[in-house]
């Protein structure tokens, strides 16, 4: 699912499922399941763990797999073989090494088109997800969009995957406008209402001159990216019609119908600067709907 001007189509050729076997991941990845067999992708079970050095020791004496190790294959593989039942192609890849660096490099030697993980929800925020890494890191620095599932994402996903209405959340800057094709093209592909939230920064608040002005700049980057001038999301006062506070937003993503969030993040952006706050933790961690966020530099990709 490359940034690029005007896609004609959502390519999605491969889905890297996050797992921990925890319950919360096991929602993910009927997700992913789901994406992989809607796009007719392949989906990759990932499980990625830190051996311990009573495991490492056993398997250099006995040159056989680990208890440990053996174990979470056989896990794998059961849950690959009810998997292909559905249809789905799949199949899992068992790696060690710190959690967080392995999976994102692991994301990108996959060539990943979507990252699909879950999350816990507990009260120590995002830094304890499912798969015990640090979730700022794998939202900023995945090199392909992430579908973020919570804990108060309702079950029961289809295997026929469907979406009624997507809510696409920005705040005005470059990398909030990449992520619009994706929101737009998911909307098209399951014939799903779209629905925008612009989050307005602090300093436009209370003045008009710089509202206009975000807004005028925000749609310049709409039209490059869209390539169509004309488009209803070009104009600022579209935009400004949907602005909203942060209160309101999760408020919002707890009790709205919406059964997709989309959201571009980076660092510099006003969603990036809120990962790992209370915002961050709100949004994704109480949503009733998965999150689809999408990390750019400000640079689009073939």
């Amino acid at each position: 699912m490359a940034i690029v001007s005007n896609p004609p189509e959502m390519q999605v050729k491969t889905v890297v499922a996050a797992t921990d076997f925890m319950e919360s991941s096991r929602l993910a990845l009927d997700y992913a399941v789901s994406f992989a067999h809607h796009y007719k992708a392949e989906l990759v079970l990932l499980h990625v763990f830190e051996m311990t050095e009573a495991a490492i020791s056993a398997e250099l004496t006995s040159h056989k797999p680990s208890l440990r190790r053996s174990s979470k294959q056989e896990r794998l593989e059961a849950f690959a073989e009810g998997i292909r039942r559905a249809g789905v192609s799949v199949r899992w890849e068992l790696m060690e090494g710190p959690v967080c660096d392995t999976l994102l490099k692991a994301t990108k030697e996959l060539k990943a088109d979507l990252l699909v993980i879950g999350t816990h929800g507990t009260h120590h925020g995002l830094d304890h997800m499912l798969i015990g890494s640090n979730t700022e890191a794998l939202l900023l620095n995945a090199p392909c969009p992430t579908l973020t599932v919570g804990r108060h994402v309702l079950g029961g996903v289809r295997l026929d995957i469907g979406f009624k209405k997507i809510l696409y959340v920005s705040d005005f800057t470059p990398e909030a406008a990449a992520a619009a094709p994706y929101a737009l093209l998911l909307g098209r592909e399951f014939g799903a209402e779209v629905d925008v939230c612009q989050l307005m920064p602090e300093v436009a608040e209370d003045n008009t001159a710089v509202r206009n002005g975000l807004a005028e700049q925000y749609c310049d980057q709409m039209r490059t990216i869209l390539g169509k001038p004309e488009h209803a999301w070009c104009a600022p006062a579209f935009q400004l019609d949907r602005a909203i506070a942060i209160e309101q937003l999760v408020e919002r993503v707890q009790s709205d119908s919406a059964s997709l969030i989309v959201m571009g993040v980076k660092r510099s952006s006003q969603l990036g600067r809120h990962l790992r706050t209370s915002f961050a933790y709100q949004l994704l961690a109480k949503a009733v709907c998965p999150i689809l966020t999408i990390h750019t530099n400000g640079e689009s990709t073939d």
